[in-house]
């Protein structure tokens, strides 16, 4: 297992996504790209993809509600961030564990999720910030 925090940059100014290879947090350093970094979360996805904050995940969840008539699968879209607050990363827009959604099994009310994909970030997708 590699122990080594993986980041990687969104420049603002050219719109584009790379790794960061070296990270120097020096007091008066500065980028002239003017980047925002994103650390990664240390988990995958279903397709093994590296999860960084900023990532929007599509989780597939099958809902069954006892007495109604529903009873199907709907896509939830959540918004990976980082919480001080929190102390981890967390999904949007339900402020929990991002841990707890990366399991294939029943949640605390009963609903049934699969693994979730990454079907984009915020900062190349920001459309699907409307979904979330």
């Amino acid at each position: 297992m590699n122990d080594n925090l993986k980041f990687r940059k969104w420049n603002k100014e050219s719109k584009t996504m790379s790794d960061v290879e070296v990270l120097d947090l020096r007091s008066r350093q500065t980028y002239t790209d003017n980047p925002v970094i994103m650390q990664s979360t240390g988990l995958k996805d279903i397709n093994s993809k590296e999860i960084y904050e900023g990532d929007i995940l599509s989780l597939p969840t099958h809902y069954r509600i006892i007495m109604s008539d529903i009873d199907c699968w709907v896509n939830e879209f959540l918004e990976v961030k980082y919480s001080s607050w929190f102390g981890g990363f967390i999904v949007l827009p339900s402020e929990k564990y991002l841990s707890e959604y990366l399991f294939d099994g029943c949640d605390k009310n009963g609903f049934y999720h699969k693994y979730p994909k990454i079907v984009g970030n915020i900062y190349q997708n920001p459309e699907l910030i409307n979904y979330v």
